[in-house]
């Protein structure tokens, strides 16, 4: 497995970005945040969008897109915000991999959602959803 260093919310981060190798990407918890200048979107629908453009550019550093993800993990900070991040996510998410969502506290304050995810190269990438 190589890693992919990206930076991470928070200083001495005991975990990396992501990891891959020729056929799997392994993306860690991603936020709505621009990391460099650790600065969160503002709505949970903005927050979702920033969140899979982060995800998206990560799988790519890796060889990979966004249409390979087969699965993830969603977690979404309060039900008050439930609604917009689902139904933003099934507006910029062009597949429909397995998942799981839930309701838990982010370590970041002001944090809405967090996604991670696992991607496989080989995944033929279609034209849209099935």
């Amino acid at each position: 497995m190589q890693i992919a260093d990206f930076p991470l919310p928070f200083v001495n981060a005991p975990y990396s970005r992501a990891m891959f190798d020729d056929e799997w990407i392994f993306v860690s918890g991603t936020i709505g945040m621009d990391y460099d200048t650790q600065k969160l979107a503002v709505s949970a629908e903005d927050q979702t969008r920033l969140m899979v453009r982060n995800i998206a550019k990560y799988l790519q550093a890796c060889g990979g897109q966004l249409e390979q993800i087969v699965n993830y993990t969603l977690i979404v900070a309060g039900t008050e915000h439930l609604g917009a991040v689902v139904t933003t996510l099934s507006e910029v998410l062009p597949c429909k991999p397995t998942g799981t969502a839930m309701l838990a506290g982010i370590a970041v304050p002001e944090a809405w959602v967090e996604m991670q995810v696992i991607a496989r190269k080989s995944q033929p990438v279609s034209g849209g959803r099935s």
